[in-house]
């Protein structure tokens, strides 16, 4: 390890105590999408007191920040480092977004340390809403990245890997409209909504047959009637459709729809389709930044592991086709635990889980520095990214 590096990881080390602290405020806060008000405050004060500027509500979304080290002009290049805070409803930080915060800082607190001016620039984003709620897309919408060369963040895991595919989604709601009557008494004059609903999830599971293995289609039913002795005139539904890129998650998508029109004809029921929030956009890789990560990975004895194939979805899918991204994976637990769950949420206070953490900081930190020094390294990642 070379003088940098070994400088880097004692540095963190030091800031072990505060990292912590900031995870274990996060897992005891738990705040859902754009409702992180608790979360945005005390992240942003945290900066403020260890040497940043920050600027709340950026991007015209109240619960995200944009962070630079104190009295310090903008330069390039400039790499974004990511916090992502939010949690999941009932579980809390069940996708471990506490470490993902804590390790972003600790990263940028240090790299604002031994970085020279001539080498450039590290900002730290809070990006809100990555559950469900696209907020990395309402700030690149905004220009809140506009001025940055590559962007950063690491996702707690069962597997150390430096990069993975992730999947296109689009969420979208389903609105069924029938109409009452008495279910037993004149079931003839009614048409029943929660029938047109259920005729359309299994018209997706007859679909489902017929997708590529990179396509998902999953959803719940959030209204289904209101009195077993009403036919329901209203039902409700809230579906995720996912795949391996964008024209192929549109293309699942259309036949989803054409499922819901078509089992809404054949009740003479009617349909709405709402698009609820951004599309995701699936990842782009950038093979360059990846390599640079997994040089770094030996340096403190983190063996990569073979990708099992497992791929969720991001809004990072969609600022990586906006500039040279990395979200590379560490590990918390072993696979028998899954994400978003009550097991991976409390992995993240474990000792194995403060040491990732620590790790995942000092990662990031290396990373990026290799990064802002290397010239060559900042031509590969853009020769990459444009590889679309």
């Amino acid at each position: 390890m070379n003088q940098i590096k070994e400088t880097i990881s004692r540095k963190i080390d030091r800031l072990a105590p505060k990292l912590y602290t900031v995870s274990e405020y996060l897992f005891n806060h738990p705040e859902t999408a754009y409702q992180e008000y608790k979360s945005c405050g005390y992240l942003s004060q945290f900066l403020d007191t260890n040497g940043f500027d920050v600027e709340t509500s950026v991007g015209g979304v109240d619960t995200a920040f944009f962070a630079r080290p104190r009295n310090s002009a903008p330069v390039r290049p400039c790499v974004a480092l990511l916090a992502e805070y939010d949690a999941l409803p009932k579980i809390g930080h069940g996708c471990g977004h506490n470490l993902i915060a804590a390790a972003s800082i600790g990263a940028a607190l240090t790299l604002k340390n031994i970085l020279k001016e001539e080498s450039g620039g590290v900002v730290l984003v809070g990006t809100p809403a990555e559950e469900g709620g696209g907020g990395k897309v309402r700030l690149i919408d905004a220009g809140i990245f506009n001025d940055v060369d590559a962007a950063m963040m690491f996702h707690p895991s069962q597997s150390n890997l430096p990069g993975k595919g992730m999947l296109g989604r689009t969420k979208f709601k389903m609105a069924f409209h029938g109409r009452t009557a008495h279910a037993s008494g004149s079931p003839d004059k009614g048409i029943n909504a929660l029938d047109a609903l259920i005729l359309t999830y299994n018209g997706i599971n007859a679909l489902r047959q017929h997708l590529r293995p990179d396509a998902r289609v999953h959803g719940v039913i959030t209204h289904g009637g209101d009195a077993p002795n009403i036919i329901p005139d209203y039902a409700e539904a809230l579906f995720y459709v996912r795949a391996g890129s964008i024209s192929y998650r549109e293309d699942v998508f259309n036949r989803v729809v054409g499922c819901a029109k078509a089992a809404a004809s054949a009740m003479g029921a009617t349909v709405e389709i709402e698009i609820d929030g951004p599309k995701i956009d699936a990842m782009h890789r950038n093979a360059a930044l990846e390599k640079a990560f997994a040089d770094n990975m030996p340096l403190l004895e983190v063996a990569v592991d073979p990708d099992p194939g497992r791929m969720g979805s991001s809004d990072m899918g969609n600022l990586s086709h906006f500039l040279p991204v990395i979200h590379p994976y560490l590990a918390i637990v072993d696979d028998e635990i899954p994400s978003h769950s009550v097991g991976f949420r409390d992995a993240t206070l474990t000792d194995r889980g403060k040491t990732t953490l620590l790790n995942a900081a000092k990662l990031l930190a290396m990373t990026a520095y290799d990064f802002l020094n290397s010239p060559e390294l900042q031509k590969q990642a853009r020769q990459d990214f444009e590889k679309k």
